[in-house]
């Protein structure tokens, strides 16, 4: 049976989620308006309501699409390798790789989350299980890789998307910022905080006169 004019088609769908993905990465969810989104994309109106309902219908589609290839993104690189430091190094390679040539995914979930979640507590959800589900799929390579449970290794996932955020706004502040130089340090960082895990008296031997570090919670 027909659906008539605006059939679901995956193009058209499509079409729709990328023109919308750009405008709220550049003007944010307030400053992008359905006709110009409908100018954007080059799909009528009623089309862009028929397959989303209404304009928080789009953002949490729009959400779904750009956290499925943020994550398999990780997923690909960091699960990747047959030791811990090689998973890492793809991790990191591949996190650099999506700031190089996607920056607009990390730009949109970091704008939206400042923009909307407070105001909407279910997009406000929506952005904490992407932000855990991205968080989780580093932390299990590295514990898988290392065959053994990193203490509150939950931290050194939290410590790498926070930098990996700070690296976009900084890119957006500084075209000529090294993302070479960028990613050799949080390469260190991370590579810092799983042995001080491990092994708290790791601090006092690398650095003199330092006491090992000690988090609450930790054993």
């Amino acid at each position: 049976m027909p659906r008539g004019p605006y059939q679901k088609s995956d193009v058209t769908r499509e079409k729709i989620l990328e023109a919308a993905t750009e405008l709220f990465a550049q003007r944010g969810y307030a400053g992008t308006g359905v006709d110009r989104l409908a100018e954007r994309s080059g799909i009528a109106k009623t089309a862009i309501y028929y397959h989303f309902g209404n304009k928080e219908g789009l953002l949490a589609a729009v959400l779904e699409r750009a956290a499925s290839v943020w994550i398999e993104n990780i997923q690909r690189s960091a699960l990747d390798g047959d030791t811990a430091q090689e998973a890492l190094d793809r991790a990191l390679a591949g996190m650099q790789t999506m700031v190089e040539e996607k920056p607009w995914i990390l730009k949109l979930l970091l704008l939206l989350t400042l923009e909307v979640a407070e105001s909407k507590p279910e997009v406000r959800q929506v952005m904490r299980e992407i932000f855990v589900r991205a968080r989780d799929t580093i932390v299990s390579g590295l514990n898988d890789r290392l065959g053994t449970e990193i203490p509150n290794v939950e931290a050194v996932g939290n410590v790498m998307l926070g930098l990996l955020q700070a690296t976009v706004v900084g890119r957006e502040l500084d075209s000529k910022l090294s993302l070479d130089a960028v990613f050799a340090e949080l390469r260190r960082i991370v590579i810092f905080m799983v042995a001080s895990r491990l092994d708290p008296k790791v601090t006092a031997s690398a650095i003199p006169g330092l006491e090992p570090i000690v988090v609450p919670g930790e054993s």
